[in-house]
């Protein structure tokens, strides 16, 4: 483990990764900000991920801190486990962290993951307009976009073992 990473665990043992975590919560309601960013795709092919041209499908953005941490690990396992619960009811994942093209490329390899990483690099930052940038790095949260574009729930406190039945309920709402 690099020091980048023994930095985010005892950031976020220490509680100090979830400052400000509502700040969030004020998207709910509101269309979800629409970007353009690249993401690795399940085949390993990197290309643009454009967010209006998945308007019309029930999405979850799940954002989380950095590859290859314990706890990010798990929540990309427990997508990858339970994926086809959410394509039963049509709803697409896609994960978003601030970490490299080439870091997304490794993780989603090592992991089989069946869904798109975006590389949340460059000048027009994802996490702000989601409003996860945390101090050091992004925080964990998820965003629940329905298919007309609206973000109607949050979870800026992530429950990693229950969190696909919480999404799937959420949506059944």
């Amino acid at each position: 483990m690099n020091s980048k990473h023994i930095f985010a665990f005892l950031l976020s043992a220490l509680g100090l990764s979830s400052i400000c975590m509502q700040a969030s919560q004020k998207l709910v309601g509101k269309p979800a900000p629409v970007f353009c960013n690249q993401a690795v795709y399940p085949d390993g092919s990197v290309k643009d991920f454009d967010l209006k041209n998945f308007i019309g499908q029930n999405i979850v953005l799940y954002f989380y801190p950095m590859d290859n941490t314990p706890g990010c690990t798990i929540q990309a396992k427990k997508f990858r486990d339970e994926i086809d619960r959410l394509k039963a009811e049509n709803i697409m994942v896609v994960g978003i962290s601030t970490d490299s093209v080439q870091s997304h490329k490794n993780f989603q390899k090592k992991l089989a993951l069946p869904y798109p990483l975006i590389a949340d690099t460059g000048k027009n930052s994802i996490s702000k307009m989601y409003k996860t940038n945390g101090i050091f790095f992004g925080k964990r949260e998820t965003f629940l976009i329905n298919k007309k574009g609206i973000i109607f729930k949050v979870f800026d406190h992530v429950d990693i073992k229950n969190q696909i039945d919480d999404i799937l309920e959420a949506f059944e709402k």
